[in-house]
């Protein structure tokens, strides 16, 4: 049979019809070349694909348009296919992590009036490094429990922080290490630099003028900041924020 295996496997990640697809799926049974060219396909694919929860919507179309256009290419004007993959894989690589670096939170898109994200972080460590508290009006919620690590109540209240309500409470042990934790009814804005640990839903960590901060997972509604990285992450841990 006179084929071509690479864009053959092309067009079936992409634009084959499905009475096609059912035909080409018997002859995969039976051809290595194509076989092997649809494994590396669906292989690159899956690269592609796992930046989609990451990145705007239009990416993953823009990703879906070049398979197809390159599907479309004569196999006599194509380079060898290891090369062709391996630039397909690059070039989605890249235009995931633009999205990556320039995205907000998805439940964090700040409103048209709010402030810029860092502004909200930025005031957060001010807030922590001076000790001082960004209200006075009493909390209406019950102060996070985190006697297990030695660190007791010194303070709480609620006000606005960088243009957010929020409500904070500072934690200190007897050795005078100290951590603060503020919540907020919105999601916190994601840090410049931060290190996502485990995904869009997770949490995410930075460390910002020797104070390491934690956004709590799924809702991101509340911070944990402290000198000590390892008692923020044992923090983190205790409230089940990581």
């Amino acid at each position: 049979m006179n084929h071509d295996p690479e864009q053959l496997a092309a067009a079936y990640l992409t634009t084959m019809a499905p009475r096609a697809r059912h035909r080409f799926e018997a002859h995969l049974l039976a051809c290595e070349p194509c076989w092997q060219e649809a494994c590396l396909a669906r292989r690159g694919r899956q690269l592609a694909e796992t930046a989609r929860d990451l990145a705007p919507p239009q990416l993953r179309e823009d990703i879906r348009v070049a398979v197809t256009t390159a599907a479309a290419v004569p196999a006599a004007s194509r380079r060898p296919r290891w090369h062709i993959m391996t630039a397909a894989v690059t070039a989605a690589a890249m235009l995931a992590g633009a999205a990556v670096l320039a995205r907000p939170w998805p439940r964090s898109r700040p409103a048209p009036d709010a402030p810029a994200p860092p502004a909200v972080i930025a005031a957060a460590v001010a807030s922590y490094q001076a000790d001082r508290l960004p209200g006075t009006a009493v909390p209406a919620e019950p102060a996070p429990r985190l006697t297990p690590l030695n660190l007791d109540l010194v303070g709480a209240a609620r006000g606005e922080l960088g243009g957010v309500a929020v409500t904070i409470f500072a934690y200190s042990t007897p050795s005078g290490a100290r951590l603060a934790i503020f919540r907020s009814s919105r999601a916190f804005p994601e840090a410049n630099q931060a290190r996502e640990l485990g995904g869009t839903e997770g949490a995410w960590t930075v460390r910002s003028s020797g104070v390491t901060i934690i956004c709590a997972k799924h809702t991101h509604a509340m911070l944990l900041l402290g000198s000590d990285a390892t008692l923020v992450q044992q923090a983190g841990a205790l409230l089940n924020a990581i």
